[in-house]
């Protein structure tokens, strides 16, 4: 299961580059043919198969694990549209010849048809039914991409979305509050993480009133502290945030769709044990894809943090 939920974020990051303007796009062609060769791999470990490494890509793998040559064998499908796939990117990384838009679009296709149709015949479930929460070597992150899965299952796509704001909260917070670190900071914290809970410009100018005074001319000394310095934590707040996300490796374009599409997460601390609370816009209504693709996030972020915290 841990190398299926691989091959299915690896096919996702396919997706996304495909999406990207040329030529970013082109290595989505080189994505695509990775997750299908590994497909192939564990396919041929799982029946018990030998291939034959010399033999063509096509003929190693859909005669190699045909019935006809293998008595556990599998008709897999899609032989033709892999074909295609292993041609475009022969040529394209071996003689420099670039894919195009409607070739992408074609290749995108044809790997989400061969995947569809062989992961049910060969491992008995769906492609879109494999756990990506099998690739999380974290375990409470782990358990809340369980856990949201579950609710999204069950209907609860609210609080599903809710729990996958937590399990990306959880996860940065990790990086940042490190027990074994100096001062239990860690090289990702650029000092202790700003709430945002402080007084708002209001409140300080409300405790720096000064009575008016009729040779004291413009906005008073007080109020105008009490705006900059509002201004400046909401500032250093967000700059703070965005050094972490930017040293952590996440892409910053990702994490504010990520949090525009996802519950915002604040914390309970009044009550024995602290209990996340959430906040939505009005009409907050996610759809399937779009919990399924910030569930894909969590699960291609987690990885790398924790290489990070083993490099540290």
């Amino acid at each position: 299961m841990k190398n299926l939920a691989f091959i299915r974020l690896l096919h996702r990051q396919g997706i996304e580059q495909s999406l990207l303007p040329e030529p970013l796009s082109f290595t989505s062609v080189l994505t695509f043919h990775d997750a299908v060769e590994m497909f192939l791999i564990v396919t041929a470990e799982h029946l018990g198969a030998v291939v034959k490494d010399r033999d063509p890509f096509i003929k190693r793998f859909f005669e190699g694990l045909h019935p006809s040559s293998f008595a556990d064998g599998v008709e897999l499908q899609g032989q033709y549209g892999i074909k295609r796939l292993n041609d475009l990117r022969n040529g394209f990384k071996h003689t420099a010849g670039f894919p195009g838009p409607v070739t992408i679009a074609d290749m995108k296709a044809d790997t989400a048809h061969f995947f569809e149709e062989n992961t049910p015949r060969v491992f008995g479930l769906a492609f879109d039914d494999i756990d990506l929460a099998a690739v999380v070597q974290h375990d409470q992150t782990r358990t809340y991409l369980k856990r949201a899965a579950q609710l999204d299952s069950e209907g609860n796509r609210l609080e599903a979305m809710s729990t996958l704001a937590v399990a990306f909260e959880q996860l940065m917070t990790e990086q940042v509050n490190d027990a074994d670190a100096p001062r239990g900071l860690s090289v990702y914290s650029f000092g202790k993480r700003l709430s945002g809970r402080g007084l708002r410009a209001d409140q300080l100018e409300s405790f720096l009133y000064e009575p008016d005074h009729a040779s004291r001319r413009g906005t008073p000394v007080g109020i105008v502290w009490a705006r900059e310095h509002t201004q400046t934590r909401d500032a250093t707040q967000a700059l703070q945030e965005g050094m972490r996300l930017m040293v952590l490796g996440v892409d910053f374009h990702q994490y504010q769709r990520f949090t525009q599409l996802t519950p915002g997460v604040s914390w309970d601390y009044s009550k024995p044990e602290v209990t996340p609370i959430f906040t939505v816009e009005p009409g907050y209504a996610p759809n399937r894809e779009e919990f399924e693709l910030r569930g894909h996030e969590v699960s291609g972020q987690a990885p790398n943090r924790v290489v990070l915290n083993k490099e540290t």
